[in-house]
C-alpha cells in the first residue's frame, strides 16, 4: 500500500459517510428490516429541487445531507476560522469541538426521525445507535485517541451481522463480505499513515460493533 491509496481509502470511507453507507445497505439489501419501507416506497415520492425521487432514494439523500454534507461544511468552516489546525484532525485538541458539533447534529437528526417518521421506527434506531457510537468516540477522545474510522466500520459490520442473525437475511451476505474486506483495507491504511495504533483501531472496531450490533438485535 502507498500513501496515495491509504489517503484515498481514508477519504472515501470517512466516518461521516458511514451513516449513508449503512442506511444504503439496509434500504436496498435488507428492506424487510424496515417494516413499512416497501409500502412507503411504492406509494410516495420525494420532490428534491424539482427532481422526483422514490421515497427510499429521497430518504437516503436526506441522510447523506444531514450526516455528511452539513457536518463536512461546518468542519471546513472551523478549519477556515483556524479553530482546528487540520481537516484530518490528527490530534486530540482538534477533535473535541468538531466531535461535539457532529454529536449535536446527529442528535437533532435522530430526534427529527423519531418525531416525523414515527411509522419508520427502525430508522430512528439505526440513527440513534450511530449517534451513541459517535458520542462515545467524542467522550473517549477527551482523553484518548480512539479510531473513528474503525468505530464506523465496526458499527456497519456489527449491525449487518445482527440483522442477518435475527432476520435471516441472506441478501446481506455479499454486502457483509464486501464491508469486511473494505474494513481490512481501511484499517491497514490507517496503520500505514500512522494515524492510529493497533490498539486504538481494535477498540474502535469493538465499540462500533458492540453498540450497533446490540442495538439492532434488540430493537429491530
Amino acid at each position: 500500500m502507498n500513501t496515495a491509496l491509504a489517503r484515498f481509502l481514508s477519504f472515501v470511507l470517512h466516518p461521516l459517510l458511514i451513516p449513508t453507507v449503512l442506511f444504503g445497505i439496509i434500504f436496498y439489501a435488507a428492506t424487510p428490516a424496515v417494516a413499512n419501507l416497501a409500502a412507503f416506497n411504492g406509494e410516495q415520492t420525494i420532490d428534491f429541487f424539482g427532481i422526483k425521487l422514490s421515497f427510499r432514494a429521497g430518504l437516503l439523500l436526506l441522510v447523506f445531507f444531514f450526516t455528511f454534507l452539513i457536518p463536512s461544511y461546518l468542519l471546513y468552516v472551523l478549519y477556515r476560522l483556524k479553530v482546528i489546525k487540520s481537516l484530518t484532525m490528527e490530534n486530540l485538541q482538534d477533535r473535541r469541538l468538531p466531535y461535539l458539533v457532529i454529536v449535536m447534529l446527529y442528535t437533532i437528526f435522530s430526534y427529527a426521525s423519531f418525531r416525523y417518521m414515527a411509522l419508520l421506527p427502525e430508522v430512528t434506531v439505526v440513527m440513534a445507535s450511530i449517534t451513541f457510537s459517535i458520542s462515545c468516540v467524542a467522550f473517549i477522545s477527551l482523553y484518548w485517541q480512539i479510531s473513528a474510522h474503525a468505530t464506523g466500520m465496526g458499527g456497519v459490520l456489527g449491525g449487518l451481522l445482527a440483522l442477518t442473525l435475527k432476520l435471516g437475511l441472506s441478501s446481506l451476505l455479499i454486502p457483509f463480505l464486501i464491508v469486511t474486506l473494505l474494513t481490512g483495507f481501511l484499517m491497514s491504511a490507517r496503520l500505514y499513515l500512522n494515524a492510529h495504533t493497533p490498539r486504538q483501531i481494535l477498540m474502535g472496531l469493538l465499540l462500533g460493533a458492540i453498540v450497533c450490533g446490540t442495538t439492532f438485535y434488540i430493537f429491530i
